[in-house]
């Protein structure tokens, strides 16, 4: 069975990366969900995906402009929908209080500031999901309670890795699967490997398995990639929408 990940929360029903969109997601039924985090100006995580607030919210500017304070007086519904009206911004912090012991998050590093790793550290230490333990896990199986960190940038998996080397899963986010990011993985004790679907075929998908690695595709936008990573036979899909890829798949 393919792990259904909800991206930035049920993001196809409501505004990304909110606590409506996540608190969806759970009683959706699908406790795996993924988020960003950014550093604002005084050094607090915030979930957002894009560096600037000016998509998803009311406000202009570059995250690490602003105060927590500054963001938390913006709008981050009413550009999804008139319905999603003064929803706020999230700190990280929350949706760990939030969510702890309910929800398996894949926490995705978005820059390479090295201090945004360690204020995550932080507060995943501070709020219980982690003891700084390194485990094993089984990678065909994400657990739940949980925390996975994820990135594109390889040394911030890397760095990771370091400071908190007891998350479920390190995972190396790519366009496109290779040999190359295959070995990056295995060499450094990466356990998730993460293609986007459209550009992964089956002979990096047996090479991945057969190294041990968490195959999670994202980017899926359609029944058609959806049906192409069942066939696949992957481990994970990320997807805005985690109910109809359940109903599709054939899970009850």
């Amino acid at each position: 069975m393919i792990e259904i990940i909800a991206h930035r929360g049920y993001s196809a029903d409501c505004p990304e990366n909110t606590i409506v969109s996540f608190d969806q997601a759970l009683e959706s039924g699908f406790p795996l969900f993924e988020l960003d985090v950014h550093l604002t100006l005084d050094k607090v995580p915030v979930v957002m995906h894009d560096s600037e607030v000016d998509r998803t919210t009311t406000g202009t500017g570059a995250i690490n402009s602003m105060t927590l304070e500054e963001i938390k007086q913006l709008d981050a519904g009413s550009w999804f929908s008139a319905a999603f009206a003064n929803e706020r911004v999230p700190s990280l912090e929350e949706v760990l209080v939030r969510y702890k012991d309910k929800a398996h998050i894949f926490i995705e590093i978005k820059s390479d500031e090295e201090l945004l790793l360690e204020s995550v550290g932080e507060l995943l230490l501070k709020q219980g999901w982690i003891n700084q333990k390194p485990q094993a896990y089984d990678t065909s199986k994400i657990p739940v309670p949980g925390v996975s960190l994820i990135s594109f940038l390889p040394e911030q998996i890397l760095r990771a890795k370091k400071v908190i080397p007891d998350a479920a899963m390190h995972g190396y986010l790519m366009v496109e699967g290779s040999q190359d990011a295959i070995n990056f993985c295995t060499k450094n004790g990466i356990n998730g490997f993460l293609p986007y679907i459209g550009l992964l075929d089956q002979e990096i998908v047996d090479m991945a398995k057969s190294n041990g690695l968490f195959i999670g595709a994202w980017g899926i936008e359609s029944e058609e990639q959806l049906g192409i990573a069942s066939a696949l036979n992957i481990h994970g899909i990320t997807v805005n929408w985690p109910l109809i890829a359940r109903q599709n798949l054939g899970y009850t």
